[in-house]
Order: C-alpha cells, then sequence, then structure tokens
C-alpha cells in the first residue's frame, strides 16, 4: 500500500496557493519526501517566484529525504490524542480512533496557527480514470451559506471555467441551484481545465456537508472523471509517484 499527500503553500500576502512538495507513505517501508519537480502551473517554480523560501525541515530542494516514521515536521500537525476532546474531534472527522496517520493528515489538512502549509489529496489516476476529494475553495467569499441548506450528499454540482479570472487562468467556478460557492483549489484548476477543455467527462458531486464545521472544510466534494486520450500521457507525468522521480535520498531519523 502506498498514500501521497501534497504539500500546499499559500501566500499570506495573495492569499494563492502553490503545490510545492510531495509527502509519501509505502507500507513496511516509511516516509519520503521531495519538492514538486514537475513544471506547472501553481507548482514549486511560481511559488519561489512568489516568495517561497521552502518548508523549514526540508531545506534541499534538490533532494529527497527518507524515514522509517513519519517526519516530525508533519507528526506535529496531528491532532494531540491527549486533547479531552480528541475522541469527539475524530468523530467530527469520520475517522477511526486508530486512523492511520496519513488519513489524518489528509482530512485534517495538517494545519496549523504558525504557518501557511497544509496538506492534501492528490489527483488519484488509474489508466484514463481519475478521482478526487477536496472541500470547495473560497466558500467565505461567495454565497455558498445562502444555499448550504439546500444541498445534499450526493448532489451534483456544476462547474464552469473562468479564463478571464485576474488571479488564476485557469480558474474553475463551483456552482449550486445557480450561485456560486466558490472554486476548485488552485492546485487543481489546471487540470480540471485540461479535462474541460479537451471534452473529457468530469462528474463533482457533494461527498459530506459539515454544517458547524470551519468555512473552507463545510463541503467536501468527491470528482471522478475520465481522461481524454490527448491528455493522457501529459497527465499521468504529472501524476507519477515520488518514488520514481527521486535523485538523492537523505535519511532523517
Amino acid at each position: 500500500m502506498a498514500e501521497l499527500l501534497w504539500l500546499v503553500w499559500q501566500n499570506i500576502e495573495t492569499r494563492q496557493k502553490y503545490h510545492v512538495g510531495n509527502l509519501l507513505y509505502i507500507e513496511n517501508d516509511g516516509y519520503y519526501f521531495e519538492y514538486e519537480k514537475q513544471q506547472k502551473s501553481r507548482g514549486l517554480s511560481e511559488a519561489l517566484l512568489t516568495g517561497f523560501k521552502g518548508f523549514l525541515a526540508f531545506p534541499d530542494f534538490k533532494s529527497a529525504y527518507y524515514s522509517p516514521f513519519l517526519f516530525h515536521a508533519f507528526e506535529r500537525r496531528l491532532p494531540n490524542k491527549n486533547r479531552p476532546d480528541y475522541q469527539q474531534l475524530m468523530k467530527h472527522f469520520g475517522l477511526e480512533s486508530n486512523a492511520h496517520q496519513m488519513e489524518l493528515l489528509r482530512v485534517t489538512k495538517g494545519k496549523t496557527a504558525t504557518d501557511s502549509f497544509e496538506l492534501v489529496s492528490p489527483i488519484s489516476v488509474d489508466g484514463k480514470g481519475f478521482v478526487l476529494d477536496f472541500y470547495i475553495e473560497g466558500w467565505r467569499y461567495y454565497d455558498g451559506d445562502k444555499v448550504l441548506d439546500q444541498l445534499s450528499v450526493n448532489e451534483a454540482l456544476a462547474f464552469k471555467r473562468e479564463p478571464d479570472n485576474e488571479h488564476d487562468v485557469f480558474a474553475v467556478k463551483v456552482l449550486a441551484s445557480g450561485c456560486l460557492i466558490g472554486y476548485v483549489p488552485a492546485v487543481y484548476s489546471e487540470f480540471f481545465t485540461g479535462i474541460i477543455d479537451h471534452d473529457g467527462e468530469l462528474t463533482m458531486v457533494v461527498s459530506k456537508i459539515s454544517y458547524e464545521a470551519i468555512p473552507q472544510m463545510k463541503v467536501l466534494v468527491h470528482v471522478t472523471g475520465c481522461m481524454p486520450q490527448s491528455l493522457d500521457e501529459q497527465i499521468l507525468i504529472k501524476m507519477s509517484p515520488v518514488q520514481e522521480r527521486m535523485d538523492v535520498i537523505e535519511v532523517v531519523q
């Protein structure tokens, strides 16, 4: 079993987010981290141009790091099991108390109050098909709360390209009942644009509604689709596993 999470950095001035690294877990092996190497929109190259200085625990942008245990830099982002409301918190996230660390990081995003990093699900590609789960971006700024009570699990959501968006030429709007409720997270928008512009198959439905959650975690969506043949090679390169692209491994104890 292998699990991959993308490390995302947000520029606190522009609020824009970038996919800067990859955390990989391989069962009976350990954990790997390396910075994102693919040239893509909202990737590492763009992040560096807008002020990204790196993730403190991993100073070398060219190295890949390995540890038999979860790196401390990520372990400290897990909910504290000693907190009195830990069991309640796990139920809120729909997790068992013995959930794997990677699952905890995926659901909680590994966010802290002290920096602007988070961990998100990668786009899972299997042949021509793909699957992705994400929380709607920008919920607090649009009309999501106006239609929240009207949404239901498994309800299909509409999506539409917004090429004149001043912040992201690949921006994809998410709509419900004709209202703009947010956007596809920018780290996925180039992928979505490729699917939409090449008439690929793409379905987006509400997966989970958390009425009491913070705005950025109120609505989780589930996306499935099929890539057009013209995009297969390009997308598969971008989604290639971390361990296949490693140059140097530095062991972190």
